[in-house]
């Protein structure tokens, strides 16, 4: 369960990717949320964790329909639920039943609060109780700088051995085959214009201008040979909910394609180039999403980025030399050796293939929930 599900958002892409282990392992699963992007048969709404509008308080949680399922479960896995701090009060609910019915939890946290720079919901509050660290639960981060994070400010937790850290997966079957000319015609894109693909939501941390720049560096480069288009996939159709400084820097980027499409295979397709600029990201799903999709990648200079460089041996092109990055779109044989070379080693972490680490996280929860000690490290 998470605040909202169905979307190309992180959280969701991510949550869907542990829907599909789950199943794999026999287990019926149900989504809850309180706002679908993309609603199915089903899927459980209940009010209480999402707003209308970020920074605007949520509903009242639906506490009598969370005991209900919560007393249906073997397993409940809160996705970004227990640590986003946009319904605060929905988390601490769905934690009091939680741990009243003794049901075996993982929390796995995406974005605490320390590290949101948006500022949508303001400064991290500890008071807040969030993110939930109950040692009860299984904390799974999705990378090592969170762990870390977590268990200097909650040693019960590593000593409980209720945190560990589970990186995010891709599934190839959803990322290959998809349409390039049917997307590019719908987005008015030439076939040989160079689509610069900027995959995000709108928000301080995705680091808008330096995308924009790249692409204008870009277009400085190739000169009169090749029009440059910056997509970015915002998916809002109304201007007027696109923050005016940001507006600025879209009316500088060249060839600008604002909007997304029904499939991830389509939208990767369609690119010749996948740039993620953030600052900050829990993981940066458009990296390996992309890598396993034959696209070169431009990302930088988020943190976890360089643990994932590390962990997984990604070869990643710097948005701030676009000279190097010019030259390696215009070197063919570069370009093909450092796609064949990332796809490999995306593409070891399919989804189905994280089945041996979901049942370790799984009974590590059903320990903890029974006041054991839970897991010491998965590899």
């Amino acid at each position: 369960m998470s605040h909202r599900l169905g979307g190309f958002d992180g959280v969701s892409v991510a949550a869907e990717k542990w829907h599909t282990v789950l199943a794999h392992l026999g287990f019926d699963v149900v989504r809850v949320a309180s706002h679908y992007v993309h609603r199915e048969p089903g899927d459980v709404l209940i009010t209480g964790m999402w707003a209308d509008l970020p920074g605007r308080p949520c509903p009242p949680l639906d506490e009598r329909a969370v005991r209900e399922l919560v007393r249906q479960a073997d397993l409940v896995v809160l996705d970004n639920l227990g640590t986003l701090p946009s319904a605060p009060e929905a988390a601490l609910g769905w934690q009091d039943v939680l741990l009243r019915e003794k049901v075996p939890t993982i929390v796995r946290h995406h974005d605490p609060g320390w590290q949101i720079v948006s500022g949508l919901w303001g400064p991290h509050d500890p008071s807040s109780g969030l993110p939930i660290h109950h040692p009860r639960m299984l904390h799974v981060t999705i990378n090592r700088i969170t762990e870390r994070e977590f268990a200097d400010r909650y040693p019960e937790l590593p000593e409980r051995h209720a945190l560990v850290t589970a990186y995010n997966t891709v599934d190839r079957r959803e990322l290959v085959g998809g349409d390039r000319s049917g997307t590019r015609r719908a987005l008015r894109v030439a076939d040989e214009d160079l689509l610069v693909l900027h995959p995000i939501a709108l928000g301080k941390r995705k680091n808008v201008p330096a995308a924009v720049e790249l692409a204008r560096s870009l277009q400085r480069l190739y000169g009169e040979t090749r029009r440059v288009r910056y997509w970015v996939t915002h998916t809002s159709a109304q201007w007027e909910s696109v923050p005016p400084e940001t507006q600025e820097v879209f009316a500088t980027a060249p060839g600008l394609v604002m909007g997304s499409v029904a499939r991830r295979s389509d939208m990767y397709a369609a690119a010749d180039l996948v740039v993620l600029t953030s600052t900050w990201e829990g993981f940066g799903q458009p990296v390996p999403e992309a890598m396993v999709a034959g696209k070169p990648v431009a990302a930088g200079p988020y943190p976890v980025l360089r643990e994932l460089v590390e962990h997984h041996g990604w070869q990643v092109l710097d948005p701030l030399r676009p000279e190097d990055v010019f030259q390696a779109l215009e070197d063919v044989d570069r370009l093909n050796r450092l796609i064949s070379w990332n796809r490999a080693r995306a593409e070891e972490m399919d989804t189905l293939g994280f089945a041996p680490t979901m049942r370790k996280l799984v009974r590590a929860a059903e320990r903890l929930a029974a006041g054991r000690a839970g897991i010491r490290e998965i590899p």
